[in-house]
């Protein structure tokens, strides 16, 4: 379902656009604890399945 010629750099990306904006902009990565967290991590699947998905 996804064209990912280099894992490493996608696994980077997915990261920082997941936790890596989530710590950033809330000083937290953590879920659980802040709810302001989840919509960040959910968009950042969102932009990186997009960006990876085949055509």
């Amino acid at each position: 379902m996804l064209d990912i010629p280099d894992p490493r750099l996608a696994a980077d990306q997915f990261l920082a656009l997941t936790f890596g904006v989530a710590l950033n902009r809330f000083g937290s990565a953590n879920a659980a604890q802040d709810p302001r967290v989840q919509p960040v991590i959910v968009e950042g699947v969102r932009t990186f399945l997009r960006a990876y998905r085949t055509a």
